[in-house]
């Protein structure tokens, strides 16, 4: 009597047991299923899914019966995914948010994405996507965000990007594409960020940017780029971001940077740039400006005069020999300067002193051979002044006067030479012994005081040293060629002990048959020791390269140290 009241229930719990029934493999909340190192494509779906996310699966191919009709998002990452079959998204109208990243797809079907004229989103980066279809992208009118990054494009069609009016984000990032028309990002007055980086262009022509007119950030770093045309950000006022490192640009043209006002990013480093023009950056807003490792001689005044809001310039690793009087004029915000590892042998007196908020000078690694009366002065702010590595044999009373004005010296690898010259640096050090590590600051000349801590030298130590006696290097001509980084100091050879004149003039002397003897155990006592000796440096050598290696494969330029790069 109650089976036809029974059987409607069954029927029904059956029907929501499809509908709710989690995968094998996968964890359900609600309408997202979330499956991690499935083998197989899992089926049947709960038909109520509408957000899939597979990670580290190894199912070969995605085909239309796998998709349901209320999906609106689907991710696949780290997947061995090498195939997504013709008509797939047919039936997935709803979708918004599509991401095939970290797959073995080499190419898609050009019709794939017709049907998905709801979709916002599209990641199809780190895949082995050879060919770029512009028919991919035809219907996606609504689309705002594209990542086509790490994949082996080498060429992308002009009409590829032109239906997407709605873009705001593009990568073409990680490619192999060495040229790019004019055309290319017609009508994309909506794009805010473009990245281009990490590819194989020479240059981008005059008008490629012409229509990006709300750009706000651009990436061309780690490319070919040789030139770049004085026209080429013109039509880019809203651009705040600009990265152009590690390129081939030798030279800037004049009023490049005039018609970009709210730039306050810039990378520049590593490049070839030779010289640095006074008109070349107009006013912006850059905070920071990075030039290290390029190839900058003289610095000359007001090169960077316009650039009113700059708190860190950073000039290292060139080949810069003078720095002009006013190259810093206009700079007064500037906190840190950074200079090291140049080929600087004198400083301007006037050179900081129009700075009157700066903290940090790194001067290391350079050839100054004395200070300047005063060069410091107006400076009220400094906290630390980097002089490592240089080559002074002393300082007059002056110079640590001036000095005296930063709560942190750094003195140490220079060539000091303790005679009667260095009684001013040895009271300095002894009145702020807090200002400097003294254990570091030693002597360098005469070989009878080398190594010894010049705060606490004795009068009777110093001696006057003719220039005759004793020719010393300069520090920086023992530790590093020109425009090398230096090396951290080397533990000293051990010295080679040979036998003692006398001792062997008495054996040539007495003879008696036993000279052979002996000069044959004097050679192969000599032998053993030079062997031994030998071993010894290699050793060292071997320990000081593989520290080395240690030291430059650990450092970051990303997380700035006082005196890295900066």
């Amino acid at each position: 009597m109650e089976l036809p009241t029974t059987l409607p229930v069954l029927l029904l719990l059956m029907a929501l047991s499809v509908v709710w029934a989690c995968p094998d493999g996968c964890q359900c909340r609600g309408s997202t299923v979330q499956c991690v190192g499935l083998s197989n494509f899992p089926m049947p779906l709960p038909s109520s899914a509408t957000k899939l996310y597979f990670s580290k699966c190894s199912f070969n191919s995605l085909e239309p019966e796998h998709m349901t009709n209320s999906l609106d998002l689907l991710l696949i990452k780290e997947s061995l995914l090498r195939e997504v079959r013709p008509g797939t998204f047919n039936s997935t109208p709803h979708i918004g948010s599509l991401t095939l990243t970290g797959t073995q797809l080499q190419d898609l079907p050009e019709a794939l994405l017709k049907n998905l004229q709801k979709l916002e989103a599209l990641t199809l980066s780190i895949n082995n996507l050879l060919v770029l279809r512009p028919q991919w992208f035809s219907l996606l009118t609504e689309l705002r965000r594209l990542d086509l990054s790490r994949n082996l494009f080498t060429a992308v069609p002009v009409e590829t990007f032109h239906p997407l009016k709605q873009l705001s984000y593009l990568s073409l990032s990680g490619n192999k594409v060495s040229q790019l028309s004019r055309e290319t990002f017609k009508g994309l007055s909506q794009i805010i960020t473009l990245r281009l980086n990490r590819n194989m262009l020479q240059e981008l022509q005059v008008g490629t940017l012409d229509d990006l007119v709300n750009l706000g950030e651009l990436s061309l770093q780690d490319n070919q780029i040789t030139h770049l045309h004085r026209d080429l950000f013109s039509k880019t006022p809203k651009l705040q971001k600009l990265f152009l490192s590690n390129n081939k640009i030798t030279s800037l043209p004049e009023g490049i940077f005039l018609n970009v006002p709210n730039l306050s990013q810039i990378s520049l480093y590593e490049n070839q740039l030779e010289t640095l023009g006074p008109r070349v950056f107009g006013p912006t807003a850059l905070k920071e400006l990075w030039l290290y490792d390029n190839k900058l001689s003289r610095v000359e005044n007001d090169t960077f005069r316009n650039l009113t809001q700059l708190r860190l310039l950073v000039l290292s690793r060139n080949r810069i020999s003078y720095v002009s009087t006013s190259a810093f004029r206009g700079l007064e915000q500037l906190g840190e300067v950074s200079l090291h590892t140049n080929l600087i042998t004198t400083l301007q007196a006037g050179t900081f002193q129009v700075l009157p908020r700066l903290v940090n000078i790194s001067l290391e690694n350079n050839f100054i051979k004395s200070l300047p009366r005063g060069f410091l002065q107006g400076l009220t702010h400094l906290g630390q002044i980097d002089l490592r590595n240089n080559s002074l044999p002393n300082l007059p009373q002056e110079s640590l006067d001036a000095l005296t004005a930063s709560e942190e010296v750094l003195l140490q690898q220079n060539p000091w030479r303790c005679d009667k010259d260095i009684l001013p640096l040895r009271d300095w050090l002894k009145q702020y012994p807090s200002k400097t590590n003294q254990s570091l600051v030693v002597c360098d000349a005469p070989s009878s005081l080398n190594g010894e801590m010049i705060a606490l030298l004795a009068d009777e130590n110093l001696v006057s040293l003719s220039s005759t006696q004793e020719p010393v290097l300069t520090s920086t001509e023992k530790r590093r060629r020109p425009h090398t980084p230096p090396a951290k100091r080397s533990t000293p050879s051990p010295a080679v002990k040979t036998t003692p004149t006398s001792e062997y003039e008495k054996v040539t002397r007495s003879g008696q048959g036993n000279t052979g003897s002996i000069s044959r155990d004097i050679s192969i006592t000599l032998i053993v020791i030079a062997v031994v000796c030998t071993v010894i440096i290699s050793t060292v050598i071997i320990s000081c390269i593989c520290w080395r290696r240690n030291k430059s494969g650990t450092g970051n330029i990303g997380r700035r140290s006082t005196n890295s790069v900066l």
